[in-house]
């Protein structure tokens, strides 16, 4: 199917949808921390923010839809020596920043990190999908660039995964693109032996890298579309979407398993330890067919090794889920999913038009613990997991939820989903603020602070960030988009 789909034609009709523009100077009883900083960058959509530490600093870095990339001092604001960086274009070349950038240590812990990002948007058309690399300290590195297929947008919206594929191997670069390709590259961004595999149809979804017991290396945990793939040895046809698991040997890609869905999968996928010690994929379903099929309001949780339903999955929610499952204890012995769903009245993207989103809880074994709705439909964001207040005497404390939507930013109880700080559904932090993708949060020598990227694809942006009070031994499960800077997508918890 073509790629040339757009967010936009559904949330982008007459703005943002359930976007209330509200004053942000109306009156509040929100008792969040003021804004220990904010800085002004390009239009940001769906690029969250990523935080990393390196040489005792933490920096976050992000990207718009001018195609620059901003890489800041967390705890100040303060741009770091040689950002913001344009990625490479031509002359009358459009290139524009969806994905969240990657950063990692490519060529081991002993060099720099690296800042990889790639190219593609659904609010601004791009003529150019590329992946490019930068040093710590603004340089380019190497620019990858991929093909278009035929009738579908040119780009990579994916953001890519690092991780070894091969056993005892180096980090690889993992990413899908719309041109239906999945592409592992190396530290110095070449093409790996074998690759590129064609997975059948455009890939908006994100990959996640997990260790699967038996198997040498990491294996790729992917989304898809699917148009009429082949996707078994019975010469099945896969309508819908589709997550896979794939497996690399050095010299070629192979699936192992893939579960077709009725609906395309754009959620990117998760993996994390369920009882006794099996892994459990977690990912949610989209949006494009219409009327919605049954299965578009699905949180889908499966069997690591070979792909079946996992007990208790999948769980049926309020609509479509963009957004990705993050994972953590949010109660004492309880292991909570969270995820973020459109709330729909109908069968159809216009009936998601409803002003409100919900934050959902589940337990590994798909059982709802708690829902509670935000302001602002058609939430594109995750989750993110961190506590909010202290623990009890002598405990470590419990992790909370931080959820951004079109409207503000909301903390919610970890337990209970209940709103904190004084907030309510019409009264979240930042009121206004409108922000397509996921806060992150770090612990800089300043202290803790969260990063929240406000404006949309068609204005000025906003990074702000607000100082939260937590104890030195706090640890966030799930600080980030995909976890961690890698975004492997990968939760040891069980």
């Amino acid at each position: 199917m073509a790629a040339a789909l757009s967010v936009a034609g559904v949330a982008g009709a007459t703005g943002l949808a359930g976007s209330s523009n509200r004053s942000v100077t109306a009156a509040s009883h929100v008792s969040w921390p003021s804004a220990a900083w904010v800085q002004h960058t390009g239009p940001i959509a769906q690029s969250s923010p990523t935080v990393f530490t390196f040489q005792g600093q933490t920096d976050v870095a992000v990207g718009d839809e001018n195609g620059d990339v901003w890489v800041m001092n967390l705890a100040t604001g303060t741009s770091l020596r040689g950002w913001p960086k344009k990625m490479t274009s031509g002359a009358g070349q459009v290139v524009a920043i969806e994905s969240s950038p990657t950063v990692a240590y490519l060529h081991g812990l002993h060099h720099s990190p690296e800042v990889i990002v790639t190219s593609g948007s659904t609010w601004r058309k791009t003529t150019l999908g590329e992946v490019e690399a930068f040093s710590i300290g603004g340089k380019p590195l190497w620019t990858f660039r991929v093909g278009q297929a035929p009738g579908t947008a040119a780009g990579v919206i994916s953001t890519p995964a690092v991780g070894p594929l091969t056993a005892h191997g180096g980090e690889d670069i993992v990413f899908g693109a719309w041109n239906h390709d999945i592409y592992g590259l190396n530290a110095s961004g070449k093409l790996l032996p074998g690759f590129p595999y064609d997975n059948g149809d455009t890939i908006w979804s994100s990959p996640a890298l997990a260790q699967v017991p038996g198997t040498p290396g990491d294996s790729i945990f992917l989304g898809s579309d699917a148009a009429g793939l082949v996707i078994n040895s019975a010469s099945a046809r896969c309508v819908g979407g589709f997550v896979g698991r794939y497996t690399y040997n050095g010299a070629r890609i192979t699936p192992v398993w893939r579960d077709c869905e009725p609906q395309v999968i754009w959620s990117s996928p998760v993996v994390t330890s369920a009882t006794g010690g099996r892994a459990l994929v977690l990912v949610g379903t989209g949006y494009y067919y219409s009327p919605f099929p049954a299965g578009t309001d699905r949180l889908l949780g499966l069997e690591a090794s070979n792909g079946r339903p996992a007990p208790g999955w999948p769980a049926v929610t309020a609509g479509p889920v963009l957004g990705t499952p993050a994972v953590g204890e949010i109660a004492p012995g309880r292991i909570g999913v969270l995820d973020t769903t459109w709330v729909c009245s109908g069968a159809t993207p216009s009936s998601c038009q409803t002003g409100k989103s919900a934050v959902d809880a589940w337990t590994l074994t798909g059982h709802l613990l708690w829902s509670q709705q935000v302001s602002g439909g058609q939430e594109f964001g995750s989750p993110i997991l961190t506590p909010l207040s202290a623990g009890r005497a002598g405990e470590p404390p419990l992790n909370d939820v931080l959820v951004s939507s079109v409207d503000g930013l909301y903390p919610l109880s970890g337990s209970t989903g209940a709103y904190l700080d004084g907030t309510s559904f019409a009264d979240p932090v930042n009121r206004g603020c409108q922000s397509l993708n996921t806060p992150a949060v770090g612990d800089t020598p300043a202290g803790w602070y969260v990063a929240e990227a406000c404006g949309g694809p068609n204005r000025p942006s906003l990074i702000t960030a607000y100082p939260l009070k937590l104890p030195g031994s706090a640890v966030p499960s799930w600080p980030q988009f995909h976890e961690n800077p890698d975004h492997t997508g990968t939760a040891l918890v069980g």
